[in-house]
């Protein structure tokens, strides 16, 4: 698959464009009905208010934009920092350079919105500070290297998921550790709260390690302004993470990425299973465990 994968990488993002129109998509949606069932679950769970006809047509955009990621992701392997800094505009890069300026580090909290393997490459090139992030590890190895290679392009540390409490206790000096929160994580060691109209559990990394290590919080929103183009904005959860309320951050976690996916809902991942999950019995929300322990 490398010489294939290289081959397309090699091409222009127009042409890439025209492939994902008149080539993925017909085959990814109309063909295979890739985990259209998901996604349209999915979908009516947390619309259901609006006619099938409207979700048709979101579940279009959903998939047409899809597409466009799959060849995104492949021009990734080849895609220069100048298109990037072309492409991707960062609001307000001050809020971090000031936070991070008078705090040990931070974390960035965010959801699988948009092309978060561009932003991924982009934020720590333009950034210019260390950046860490947690990714899942591919079966094959060959693939987990060949990933984790085009991933730290611009400067990034990826490491294994299972490695993360290792490398919080062992990295040294100041950095941000950034983590995307919106996987369905185990019913019993979770943070629970009503999310997109479902009940829905969220991994406690984000406010469990921000208080580990008492780094503030930001959320990063991500938009689509434009077919491969994006716009980042640093919305800060908290400065001091030990004189919040216990759950506090994962509560804003969770409203902030709500609103950021009702901006544009087709630019979320919805061909995941995101509540495979139910709800303790008798449990209300909050951590399902002491996290502070």
């Amino acid at each position: 698959m490398y010489p294939v994968i290289r081959f397309f990488s090699f091409l222009p993002l127009p042409v890439l464009y025209f492939i994902s129109d008149y080539i993925v998509y017909p085959v990814l949606y109309p063909l295979l009905k890739y985990r259209r069932d998901t996604v349209r679950g999915n979908m009516k769970r947390v619309f259901p208010e609006k006619s099938e006809a409207e979700r048709t047509r979101m579940e279009k955009k959903f998939y047409h934009y899809l597409s466009d990621l799959f060849m995104e992701t492949v021009k990734g392997f080849d895609i220069s920092y100048k298109t990037l800094d072309e492409r991707i505009e960062i609001v307000n890069p001050e809020v971090i350079l000031e936070i991070f300026g008078s705090h040990k580090g931070i974390v960035l909290t965010t959801g699988h919105v948009g092309n978060y393997e561009w932003l991924g490459q982009y934020f720590p090139a333009k950034i210019r500070l260390p950046f860490l992030a947690p990714y899942r590890k591919f079966t094959n190895p060959y693939f987990d290297n060949f990933f984790k290679a085009s991933r730290e392009k611009g400067g990034a540390q990826l490491f294994h998921t299972h490695l993360t409490r290792q490398i919080i206790q062992t990295q040294k000096g100041k950095y941000l550790l950034a983590l995307a929160n919106d996987q369905s994580a185990p019913a019993e060691k979770s943070y629970w709260a009503r999310f997109l109209n479902q009940d829905t559990s969220f991994f406690e990394g984000t406010e469990k390690v921000a208080r580990q290590l008492n780094f503030p919080v930001v959320y990063i929103n991500i938009r689509v302004t434009g077919r491969g183009r994006y716009r980042l904005t640093f919305e800060p959860i908290t400065l001091d993470p030990e004189k919040e309320e216990l759950g506090f951050i994962m509560k804003e976690h969770a409203r902030l990425l709500e609103a950021n996916i009702h901006q544009a809902p087709e630019y979320w991942l919805w061909s995941h299973k995101r509540w495979k999950h139910r709800k303790p019995e008798g449990f209300t929300y909050g951590f399902t465990r002491d996290i502070t322990v």
